[in-house]
């Protein structure tokens, strides 16, 4: 998804779309069955934190709220490994 948000952001310079990557943490809704799931971020407090990043930060391209940040940044900080075999032990 990254990857396809980057590469319309880049066919569509110069027109007046603005492309918004939204990258959520597991969020506590019915579309992935995770509405009980204690790990997952409550959907008011995702909303409530996207809908202030985009207040101040109008321009931005991508919309990282903190609880997700720790994934997005996991390969840039050599600590992708790691974090992906966390994930696997959860699914387990």
């Amino acid at each position: 998804m990254h990857s396809f948000t980057q590469s319309l952001r880049v066919q569509w310079s110069g027109t007046p779309l603005q492309v918004i990557e939204l990258v959520p943490p597991a969020v506590r809704t019915t579309l992935m069955a995770q509405q009980d799931e204690e790990s997952a971020m409550p959907l008011d407090e995702f909303l409530d934190e996207m809908m202030r990043i985009l207040e101040r930060q109008p321009d931005v391209e991508e919309v990282l709220v903190e609880r997700v940040r720790f994934l997005r940044d996991a390969e840039a900080e050599g600590r992708h490994a790691d974090v992906l075999a966390m994930l696997a032990q959860r699914t387990h």
